[in-house]
């Protein structure tokens, strides 16, 4: 039933993205399929009118009538083909947009778990592989194809099995001359379907435990091959001489698949003889009967060529159409992870509230006896945070590294729900706007920060349209001045290798152009997530004071694990083991002697 639904939403979506492709391909399918049928009919003809001697000019108009038929076939055939070729294409686009944009509509929480990961890989296997939707496509087509050509054998056969008026003497002559001499060729027939059914169903059902083995085999292959080519890791793979490790990581993981792939084939070999004895049978049957109707005078010597071609076909397609059914089945077994993936479903409440536009920007945030921990974890990471942020104001939040940070801002901006606990804007729990509208309240630059492989502009517009003077003033405030006056290109610059002319930018400097994504934003409420981490005590404060300085009229969150952006904020949260165990400005908690006066009195020398 899972296969059956899954083939009924394959040609639904088909049918959705690339209206008409698949009647093309069947259309395709049956005229080609005609081509055989209508060469063997005329050419038994022949055959007979040449035996016959035949005038030279009855041979010819059926010989040109073939030729004429076979070449018109082939042209429009050439023609569907071509259309065909487009329309896959476009199609497997349109299926890879689909996958895009799935990735991105996830819930950032549900999209960063091993098993959603996992699913991506299955799905991008599904759909490209073994259950590719243009393959699918096609064997669909191939069955139709298939049943067409029965039609045509069936038709063709007929005569074979009425009887002739011409009486021989025996009993071979007098079998095979009665209608239900059919029944020989029948037996040999099924004989061939079931032997080939059994065999196909244990080929594929190889092939997909093959396929389902090697999903995380391929991944981690893919991975180590990747590393070959990846320039940023060059550096340390040759200053650490780890090419021996990643080759050796990489040749077991490729030995590996070549012994499971090795083992299928011999497997697949050991259990196709049979199939390869029965089609001798089928054969030999086949001819004996239909020589021994020629050779009795029942039928002509041109008839008797153009059944054992039609009965061939007949059986290739009878076999054919069961392969494919079956063939159908696994493909939509592989198809199924695709369509497991799309039919994920977020958790997070979609809310339609719009944010309020006020022109001052007043806002207040709260967080109202907030607790968080990972799926599938105990621990609770964020335990019982009550905190309001009116906008408007700046905010320092420190601790030791793990104490909870980071998780609080990903709460704020929604990339996680609270497990318990309500964060509110303004009094509405935030669930309820709009997400999207809830976005565009934050500019964050995160501890990882990254940079895309585009354009220096659209790296900080975030879009492909975009104000010039904008981002060349976020970029000056930023303090990429001195860089970007030397490059040729200015703003259309593309850093990294993976575009043409790519440049190559250091790690100050992405973070230069990560900070100014965040002023390009304009948005009210501006975050600064440990992006300095790497750079000394001196370094980030004085970073962390200039961007204090470019956002004066906007609410501004600086989390460090030292106190770089503390003497100037209005309000200083300390975070400790997921807890707020103190909160005030930077006098008062000095005053207090408790966390946040250790942790700044063990930095002091670098503030002096």
């Amino acid at each position: 039933m899972k296969n059956l639904d899954t083939i009924k939403k394959v040609l639904k979506l088909v049918h959705k993205l690339q209206k008409g492709h698949i009647a093309t391909i069947i259309f395709a399918r049956l005229i080609n399929a005609s081509v055989p049928f209508v060469s063997v009919i005329y050419s038994s003809i022949i055959l007979d009118q040449l035996i016959a001697k035949a005038p030279f000019e009855v041979i010819m108009k059926n010989a040109i009538i073939v030729i004429s038929y076979g070449l018109v076939v082939s042209l429009v055939y050439w023609a569907l083909v071509h259309v065909i070729q487009i329309n896959s294409n476009s199609l497997n686009g349109k299926v890879d947009q689909l996958v895009c944009e799935k990735s991105f509509d996830i819930d950032y929480d549900i999209l960063e778990k091993q098993e959603t990961l996992d699913l991506i890989k299955k799905a991008d296997e599904g759909k490209n592989s073994y259950g590719g939707i243009d393959a699918f496509c096609s064997n669909f087509a191939e069955l139709i194809e298939m049943i067409a050509q029965i039609i045509y054998s069936v038709i063709i056969l007929i005569p074979l099995f009425i009887p002739s008026k011409n009486m021989v003497p025996g009993f071979f002559a007098g079998l095979i001359n009665q209608w239900y001499s059919v029944f020989i060729l029948v037996a040999v027939l099924l004989c061939k379907v079931l032997v080939s059914s059994v065999i196909n169903k244990k080929s594929q059902k190889l092939q997909q435990e093959l396929f389902n083995k090697n999903i995380k085999i391929n991944r981690e292959y893919g991975y180590y091959f990747n590393i070959m080519f990846d320039y940023s890791l060059g550096k340390y793979i040759r200053l650490y001489k780890s090419q021996k490790m990643i080759e050796n990581r990489a040749n077991n993981t490729l030995e590996w698949m070549e012994n499971s792939f090795q083992k299928m084939i011999r497997r697949m070999n050991a259990i196709q003889w049979p199939d390869f004895l029965v089609q001798f049978i089928v054969q030999f049957t086949s001819y004996a009967y239909v020589g021994l109707k020629a050779i009795y005078g029942f039928i002509s010597i041109g008839s008797a060529l153009k059944y054992i071609t039609s009965y061939g076909t007949l059986v290739n397609s009878i076999t054919g159409i069961s392969y494919r059914i079956i063939d159908l089945g696994i493909k939509s077994e592989y198809l199924s992870y695709f369509y497991d993936f799309m039919e994920i479903q977020n958790r997070s409440y979609d809310g339609t509230i719009p944010t309020e536009k006020r022109d001052d920007n007043e806002f207040e945030i709260e967080f109202r006896d907030v607790s968080f921990k990972y799926a599938n974890t105990e621990n609770y990471v964020l335990k019982h945070v009550n905190q309001k942020i009116k906008i408007g104001t700046k905010t320092a939040i420190v601790g030791k590294n793990g104490a909870g940070k980071t998780t609080f801002i990903k709460l704020l901006c929604r990339l996680y729900e609270p497990t318990e606990g309500q964060i509110l804007l303004n009094g509405i729990d935030i669930r309820y706007y709009d997400y999207k509208d809830y976005a565009k309240l934050f500019s964050v630059v995160f501890q990882d920060f990254n940079l895309f492989s585009f354009s220096i502009a659209q790296n900080v517009s975030g879009d492909i349209e975009y104000d010039c003077e904008k981002v060349v003033a976020c970029l000056e405030k930023a303090g990429f001045e001195e860089r970007l006056s030397k490059l040729e290109d200015g703003i259309e610059s593309k850093i990294y290798q993976q575009e043409d002319k790519g440049i190559e930018i250091s790690g100050g400097e992405a973070q230069k152009i990560a900070i100014a994504r965040a002023l390009y934003k304009d948005a009210p409420l501006v975050i600064l997530d440990e992006p300095t981490s790497a750079l000394d005590p001196v370094s980030e404060y004085e970073i962390y004071k200039r961007f204090d300085e470019m956002v004066q009229d906007k609410t501004s969150i600086y989390i460090s694990h030292r106190m770089s952006s503390c003497r100037f904020c209005d309000n200083i949260l300390v975070f400790d083991e997921g807890q707020i165990v103190e909160q005030g400005s930077h006098e008062k908690l000095l005053n207090n002697n408790g966390l946040y006066s250790e942790l700044w009195n063990a930095q002091a020398q670098y503030y002096e």
